[in-house]
């Protein structure tokens, strides 16, 4: 009892009494520093992707050089009569192969189709993040502004990059279909006793010795192609998955910053 009317007195005399709540929050960060953390984020996103833009160079010409095999490839599927004839002579599992190469080949060129155009938009949507970008200014760029431009990359940008990786590995599953195809058919040639020439003869096709030539020279290309296409597939995935994190961190200082500049009720 003694102690506590001690400790009244002391408040008393000396005027140490509590201080009241403040009814506003204080804020260790102003909305000024949450925008320049924002900008530098968006900075950071902005020089990744003028470095990707050779990356995205290639994959356009990984793209036309992956259509001109494939219709090479079929090309020479229909140029070659043994390939429709001697198909129903050859045993199993290469009777079923060359029969699937029309599809295979048509859903290759359709993947290749789609993987243009999302490979289109995605250039475009990054031409417009860097466009916009570039006019905004570190020291007075707003925060509705730096919120607009995450949100964009956000949503937009990240979604043509993931489009565009979804249509690269349609196009490199597909090709490795056909590449697979044609190791069939390859072993079809090498097979022993001479079947493969038996058939032919047999539906009165002469062997010819640039058949597996021909064969073996579309899988050998096809099979480099996507070996190529799979590593420039990984250094989009890591480019992403880096864009992924400053572009969410550039949001979320953004939109801090708004909710900082509204003021209280």
């Amino acid at each position: 009892m003694y102690r506590i009317l001690f400790l009244i007195l002391i408040v008393l005399i000396t005027g140490c009494a509590p201080k009241p709540v403040p009814s506003t929050p204080a804020h260790c960060l102003t909305s000024t520093q949450l925008n320049a953390y924002s900008y530098d984020y968006l900075s950071r996103v902005s020089v990744l992707l003028r470095a990707d833009a050779k990356n995205i160079d290639d994959f356009d010409g990984f793209i036309t050089a992956i259509k001109r095999n494939v219709n090479d490839y079929a090309s020479m599927i229909e140029s070659s009569a043994y390939l429709s004839n001697v198909v129903r002579f050859l045993p199993i599992p290469y009777a079923g192969e060359v029969s699937n190469v029309t599809k295979l080949v048509s859903r290759t060129l359709l993947d290749l189709n789609s993987a243009a155009v999302a490979l289109e938009c995605y250039k475009q949507s990054n031409g417009l993040f860097l466009t916009n970008f570039d006019k905004l200014n570190r020291s007075t760029a707003t925060s509705a502004d730096l919120a607009k431009l995450a949100k964009y990359a956000d949503t937009i940008v990240l979604g043509d990059a993931r489009d565009l990786h979804s249509s690269l590995q349609k196009i490199s599953a597909t090709t490795a279909a056909i590449a697979a195809a044609s190791q069939s058919i390859s072993n079809a040639l090498e097979s022993t006793n001479g079947y493969y020439n038996q058939a032919k003869s047999f539906v009165g096709i002469h062997p010819e010795i640039n058949d597996k030539v021909r064969v073996n020279t579309s899988k050998e290309t096809l099979n480099t192609k996507i070996a190529q296409l799979n590593k420039k597939i990984s250094s989009l995935e890591n480019s992403a998955d880096t864009h992924r994190q400053n572009i969410a961190k550039a949001r979320t200082y953004a939109e801090l910053a708004i909710q900082i500049d509204v003021p209280s009720l």
